[in-house]
């Protein structure tokens, strides 16, 4: 019995530990099991991760595509030439391209608009001549019906062989200055003498009455005899340009370099002015002294005559500026200034390569500036002094300048150059041409600069003066220039009169919404005294109901350069 008991306990306790081992075998088997579940979910998740990111990188490129393509579609837009229909692709959204359609619409709007305001512009100009000569033409005829007398060829024959013609040293002085650009220099040739005009001349020699008539009407008198001089008279070095070393032109920038050439421009035109010599024989002249000293002193100290409408008052530093006229030109001096027709050779050789890039605003505007200025009087040395208002129109669009490798005019210049900003849309727009767009883009102004209309002479009797312009005080300069020229040239008299130049009426929305506007801003700029009087006449005129318009003086294109030191 205890034997059979205790292999029977032997088996129990067999059997237990073969559960034991069995459980804790399955244990094993379930803790592996769980193991290995859990690293299969970490690979899945991992896994769907990776999945996830590369999704979502595969979303932000084809995103970041489609940003590229809509920049390059609105690039192509912005920047198509005017009038071109936008390739526009259908997958920009809706009101993009309603937008980018408004925008090509206001595009051309604008453009037509400017080319209005051009033509507008260059219609303006047509009209003043037309006014300017109508005008003279009837003073002239009224003038000779008072003033006649007999025709004397001899005297007259004589006068002419005394000097050369303005035609045939004009010649000599444009075959001198013939820079061999790419295009050929076309001649300007002065228009004859007409026989009204020599009898005039007669008159003036004749008679002691006309002379004085003749000496006080000399701002609008453009054709009258000239005196001889030697050219001993004005043979003195001016301190701007001497010396034709070419190796001491070599390091200047492109704004030193428009400095130097009108600088050089200026002492050439002040070299061939006879007027310092002349007024030198009229004081010797005792019949003819006193009326012509006046005379001489009120035109030298009211360029704009101003103070004969408005009463005497003054002006500033006009009355200082030096005047240069036709009359006073006197084409034998230019052979006294072979030196500087040299160094201006020199300088205009090196405008023509110069590089502008990497230029400042203000660098560009005082520039451009410069080189407008030079453009003009460099036209009127090379084609001949105009003998009429119409023949310094004629000559704007005639001046050219090359400059670095690009010949531009002197309308694109002011107009395309100087008023308008380089980004304006105005490509290919309607009767302009390829160069002026080139030009634009390349030196345009990174904006308009309204004050240029202080800085830019045509030659003219009503033009500003002509002063050098630096890069580091154009700003200042262009200021000191807006308040010269209008106390200068506004007209403003106790009788309430308010005279403006037709220069500033030209180009008033550039300083003011209207003519009200306009006499208010030029208050601002005068001087504390004439400013006050300025205030009162404005004052009185707008409680006055009877009281007259604001008067806009007429545009004189007769040619003179005021030259300031």
């Amino acid at each position: 019995m205890e034997i059979s008991c205790r292999n029977d306990k032997k088996v129990k306790d067999m059997e237990n530990f073969e559960k034991k081992k069995k459980k804790k075998k399955n244990e094993n088997q379930g803790i592996e099991l769980m193991n290995t579940k859990k690293l299969i979910n970490r690979y899945q998740s991992r896994r769907e991760r990776k999945i996830a990111l590369q999704q979502d990188v595969d979303k932000l490129k084809r995103k970041l595509k489609h940003e590229e393509n809509v920049h390059r579609a609105l690039e192509r837009a912005f920047t198509r030439p005017l009038g071109a229909l936008p390739r526009l692709p259908p997958y920009l959204p809706s009101h993009t391209l309603e937008l980018l359609a408004e925008v090509a619409v206001l595009e051309e709007e604008v453009v037509r608009l400017e080319e209005q305001v051009v033509n507008f512009r260059q219609g303006l100009y047509q009209e003043a001549i037309y006014i300017s000569s109508s005008k003279k033409t009837m003073e002239n005829a009224s003038d000779f019906c008072v003033d006649h007398y007999p025709f004397q060829p001899n005297s007259c024959t004589a006068e002419h062989s005394s000097e050369p013609t303005i035609s045939s040293a004009s010649m000599r002085w444009s075959a001198d200055m013939d820079l061999n650009t790419k295009r050929p220099v076309k001649k300007l040739s002065a228009s004859p003498v007409s026989a009204e005009d020599r009898r005039g001349k007669e008159n003036q020699s004749n008679s002691t009455n006309s002379t004085k008539n003749v000496k006080q009407s000399q701002v609008k008198n453009v054709s009258r005899i000239r005196t001889p001089v030697s050219m001993e008279r004005c043979s003195k070095p001016q301190p701007e340009c001497t010396g034709t070393n070419e190796e001491k032109l070599e390091d200047s920038g492109p704004n030193k370099l428009s400095e130097d050439i009108l600088k050089c421009l200026m002492s050439i035109f002040s070299r061939m002015s006879s007027q310092m010599s002349v007024s030198m024989d009229i004081e010797m002249a005792p019949s003819i002294s006193g009326s012509s000293d006046s005379s001489e002193e009120t035109d030298f100290r009211d360029p704009y005559g101003i103070c004969k409408e408005f009463g005497k008052r003054d002006i500033g530093p006009y009355k200082h500026l030096r005047s240069i006229e036709v009359n006073s030109i006197d084409w034998n001096l230019v052979k006294g200034s072979s030196f500087l027709t040299r160094r201006l050779k020199i300088l205009l050789k090196r405008l023509a390569s110069v590089d502008l890039a990497g230029l400042t605003h203000q660098q560009k505007l005082a520039f451009w500036i410069n080189i407008y200025n030079s453009c003009m009087m460099n036209a009127f040395l090379e084609q001949g002094m105009p003998a009429s208002p119409q023949m310094v129109v004629e000559l704007m669009p005639k001046a050219m300048i090359n400059v670095g490798g690009y010949l531009v005019s002197a309308m694109t210049i002011e107009h395309f150059i100087l008023r308008l900003p380089y980004h304006s849309k105005y490509t290919n727009a309607k009767g302009l041409k390829t160069d002026e767009v080139t030009t634009r883009g390349i030196f345009g102004l990174d904006w308009p600069e309204p004050l240029v209309t202080f800085a830019l002479s045509y030659g003219s009797l009503s033009s500003p003066a002509v002063r050098v312009y630096t890069a580091s005080q154009v700003e200042k300069e262009l200021e000191k220039a807006k308040r010269d020229y209008l106390q200068a040239a506004v007209g403003i008299s106790m009788k309430f009169k308010f005279g403006i130049p037709k220069l500033l009426h030209w180009y008033l929305l550039d300083f003011a919404k209207d003519a009200e506007g306009l006499m208010d801003w030029i208050c601002l700029q005068l001087p504390s005294e004439l400013r006050n009087n300025a205030i009162n006449c404005i004052g009185m005129r707008r409680s006055d109901p009877d009281a007259q318009p604001m008067q806009v003086l007429p545009y004189d294109f007769s040619f003179r350069y005021l030259l300031a030191s």
